[in-house]
């Protein structure tokens, strides 16, 4: 968001001037200047006919032109060929020329030429009425700055001199050194200090691109607002919402509605129905039902929470991200949900917080606060904080193998849970596999209950399976056949099943 102070509206805010100035007023008589070859009167018609390096005053405007026709009691002008006006610093060239005091009306035609200062507005025909105080082109105009590449142009355009209002319509295109607008409707409101365009607008400065179906400017505070299906992109980011609302002066971008959102330094897209953007901070807050991605290198982490804020690391060019309340995550390793999250790019630590649960595969992981560390863009291990427990889900829901202890470390490879280091009072219970084999048929059954406690449990496990278990301390333990595992031997304490609450797919978090 690189909008300067000093840009287009301020141009087109000069250009209104061109019609400052009434071009006839009531109250004088035509005064004949020397030069008139030749002038004839006729009684009649009540015509005064001038021609030939026609020159006179009239009304406090000075005309040249090659012939002329003055109705006096009509208050009527016709000029013809070659036809220039002056007054004050307005210059006036046009083919002919007509003027009604009594209507308070004139009309140029052809090749018509208007000069104010810096600035020249070409077309091939112009009304005014005095009355209005409005001045219409109507089949295509062109206003430039001389000695300059800024222009507008537009098939038709109203002029309030008064005011010192304008509006442009149909086929509107402003250029200058930096910048590029094309839309259907624009309007510069001088009391206001406010240009609005109307109708799908595109505008292109440096290496900004803007699109909007409504919007407006204010130069004084350089504020701008965009509404209808709006964009606002440049090289680091894109952003669409059905209202953006933009503060130059002070470096902040705001959507609202229907917000995407992409940055790719910070390989991030968000979702959301409201974000704020602050850039000398470099800090983006979301709310409202967000759903934020994660690019990583070999996977993207889908993200959904209430709020959400992006935030620098102060010490090197990455990025801090803080999630809160009703977080679910969604990713091809893992699955979770949490009530907030901190996710630290430097470190690559993901940090859950309050009761949060995680899914891989067939195996549910618990406990009060959660670590997920990435390396390489692949989880490495998960730290999982006080009453923690991994439960793993065998044929079915049949049995389930579970792990439970104060602290646990679990380790993955390829997405997948292979080891948990299980630290101060860990529990086992899990059904070991035997196989029976008969003519050529193998058949895996359950044949019992296995339960060990100790200090501490390292198990190895291959999708959900207990392939061994390493203590370091004596354990005890206890095995039921099949046909004798009592109820409350079945489970951990405080065991909790949990498949309604994890996320299926990343267009599911919201739900």
């Amino acid at each position: 968001m690189t909008f300067k102070k000093r840009t287009f509206y301020n141009a087109l805010l000069i250009s209104a001037f061109f019609l400052s100035n009434q071009l006839m007023a009531q109250g004088d008589v035509l005064k004949l200047l020397p030069g008139s070859k030749k002038a004839n009167y006729f009684e009649e018609n009540d015509l005064l006919k001038l021609e030939g390096d026609v020159n006179f005053e009239y009304q406090k405007n000075t005309m040249f032109c090659d012939s002329a026709y003055y109705f006096e009691k009509k208050q009527i002008i016709r000029a013809y060929g070659n036809v220039h006006i002056i007054k004050d610093q307005l210059n006036i060239f046009c083919d002919s020329a007509f003027f009604n005091g009594q209507t308070n009306t004139s009309k140029l035609w052809g090749r018509v030429k208007m000069r104010d200062g810096d600035y020249k507005l070409t077309t091939d025909s112009i009304e005014y009425d005095s009355s209005s105080g409005r001045a219409t082109y109507r089949n295509h105009g062109l206003i430039q700055k001389i000695n300059s590449k800024e222009r507008i142009t537009s098939k038709t355009g109203y002029f309030y001199p008064d005011t010192k209002n304008y509006h442009f319509q149909d086929s509107v295109k402003y250029i200058n050194e930096s910048l590029t607008m094309t839309t259907d409707t624009l309007k510069f409101d001088y009391t206001a200090q406010k240009s609005y365009f109307f109708g799908k607008t595109k505008i292109e400065k440096d290496s900004i691109d803007i699109i909007s179906s409504f919007g407006w400017f204010q130069s004084k505070s350089n504020i701008g607002y965009l509404h209808g299906d709006a964009m606002f992109k440049d090289p680091e980011k894109i952003l669409f919402a059905d209202t953006i609302f933009y503060n130059d002066s002070i470096q902040k971008i705001e959507a609202k509605q229907n917000v995407h959102f992409t940055e790719e330094k910070n390989n991030i897209r968000i979702q959301s129905n409201y974000l704020l953007k602050d850039e000398a901070k470099d800090e983006t807050f979301v709310s409202d039902c967000v759903l934020a991605e994660l690019i990583q290198e070999g996977d993207t982490i889908y993200i959904h929470s209430d709020t959400l804020r992006v935030v620098p690391d102060t010490s090197v060019d990455k990025k801090k991200i803080f999630a809160y309340h009703g977080v679910r995550i969604f990713n091809t390793q893992i699955q979770a949900s949490c009530d907030s999250l901190s996710f630290v790019e430097l470190s690559d630590l993901m940090t859950l917080y309050d009761y949060p649960i995680i899914w891989s595969e067939n195996a549910e992981l618990k406990g009060d606060s959660m670590q997920i560390h990435l390396k390489d863009s692949l989880i490495e291990h998960i730290d999982i904080y006080d009453n923690s427990s991994v439960l793993m889900e065998l044929d079915s829901g049949s049995f389930y193998n579970q792990i439970s202890g104060k602290d646990i470390k679990a380790f993955m490879e390829k997405g997948k849970l292979v080891q948990t280091d299980v630290i101060g009072s860990a529990t086992s219970i899990y059904y070991p596999e035997d196989e029976e084999r008969s003519d050529s048929v193998l058949t895996i059954k359950r044949m019992g209950l296995n339960k060990l406690e100790a200090s501490t449990l390292t198990v190895h496990l291959d999708s959900g399976e207990v392939k061994g278990i390493t203590y370091r301390t004596q354990p005890s333990g206890t095995f039921y056949p099949i046909d004798q595992i009592n109820e409350k031997h079945k489970w951990i304490k405080n065991f909790k099943w949990n498949p309604m609450l994890r996320p299926k797919d990343f267009s599911s978090l919201d739900n």
